[in-house]
């Protein structure tokens, strides 16, 4: 029962990693950012500052969890500018979202051929051998962004979801434990340190991270879980 607990948590893990990047990107001046953005696009003549605005905008909707809007977005800014690199990124991530997986590689391979250290692309393409279930692309991939320097929570938690899907607990913990360090309130960085803490034998910092997860999240989706858990350490 412990062990198939913890699979559905790793499954929430993945779920959430993959989403947007924080809440407070569902909030007012945060949509007022991305109304700025188009409407600076809207009025500007120079094709190159067009594309660049809306490649920001469409980040900003793909963090926000807007797939949608930010494959519309993306798509006038590629009109604008072919290979404005953001854009380009933006339209794969929003295609993966949808499911359409070669579409979306070849938006990303067309990116990195011209900006092979390009993080962001590096970490799409991550996600996209990870729906594929191929675990040292992901892997490879996630690791070539952190390399790069690219920045963004969900990089941290998706590849302690994916090293621990591929059994590599030791660096599963160094991953989540990244996370906790440089994003303090995602729920998700302390649920998959717990998770590889107990699975390492590691109890009393498995519980702290547990507990920390009730303290952030007490009514979330992996709350009741998380209490048995801590009751099973």
């Amino acid at each position: 029962m412990r062990t198939k607990l913890f699979s559905v948590g790793l499954i929430l893990l993945m779920l959430c990693a993959c989403r947007e990047k924080t809440s407070i990107h569902k909030n007012a001046p945060f949509n007022q950012k991305i109304d700025a953005l188009l409407k600076e696009a809207a009025t500007t003549k120079d094709d190159n500052r067009k594309a660049a605005l809306l490649g920001d905008a469409s980040e900003l909707l793909i963090a926000k969890g807007d797939f949608r809007q930010a494959l519309l977005v993306a798509k006038q800014g590629e009109k604008a500018n072919p290979t404005q690199k953001q854009c380009l990124v933006s339209i794969a991530e929003a295609e993966l979202a949808h499911g359409k997986i070669e579409e979306a590689r070849i938006k990303l391979e067309e990116t990195l051929s011209r900006n092979p250290n390009y993080g962001r692309a590096l970490f799409v393409r991550g996600n996209l051998e990870a729906s594929l279930s191929n675990l040292n692309g992901a892997i490879t991939n996630y690791a070539a962004a952190q390399k790069v320097g690219f920045t963004d929570s969900r990089l941290a938690l998706n590849q302690g979801a994916i090293l621990m899907r591929a059994k590599k607990t030791n660096e599963a913990l160094a991953a989540y434990e990244r996370a906790v360090r440089e994003y303090p309130d995602r729920a998700e960085a302390y649920l998959g340190a717990g998770i590889a803490s107990s699975k390492l034998k590691k109890k009393d910092k498995a519980k702290a991270y547990f507990t920390k997860v009730l303290e952030l999240q007490p009514n979330g989706p992996s709350a009741s879980r998380v209490r048995l858990w801590i009751k099973d350490l």
